[in-house]
């Protein structure tokens, strides 16, 4: 997904912030509106000026830790739950049905989406975003 920020610094680095509004996109002088500033790259050596408006998007390598992590995962723990799920049941000796089953692939689903959730807000992912246009 692609989003304007406005660079506010190019000293050590380039150091952006987003626009808090979509009337904000139009202004180039900092107000309290703005959020925290990060930092971005410039793998395509675009001549970027403090003050510029560029376009950020997050860098393949992110995206391919963030398609792992929001869609394997789950997907696999899923396949756990149907794996794994005779066995809880025989646990509590129990017989387990397909309906059964089902409930533990969706349980597992569940659970492993919740806690892939809950790390991603915590922990910044890797990588820096990447300037693709100087508007």
């Amino acid at each position: 997904m692609d989003e304007k920020a406005l660079v506010v610094s190019i000293e050590n680095g380039i150091e952006a912030v987003h626009f808090e509004k979509e009337e904000c996109k139009s202004c180039t002088t900092g107000c309290a509106k703005i959020k925290n500033s990060f930092d971005i790259s410039n793998p395509q050596n675009l001549d970027v000026k403090k003050g510029s408006v560029v376009v950020i998007r997050a860098s393949k390598k992110a995206q391919a830790i963030q398609g792992l992590l929001a869609l394997f995962i789950p997907f696999l723990c899923s396949i756990a739950g149907y794996l794994l799920g005779p066995s809880i049941a025989g646990l509590f000796r129990k017989t387990i049905s397909n309906d059964a089953r089902a409930i533990f692939v969706l349980l597992f689903l569940v659970l492993s989406s919740a806690i892939v959730f809950v790390i991603t807000r915590r922990k910044p992912m890797p990588g820096k975003p990447e300037i693709v246009e100087v508007l």
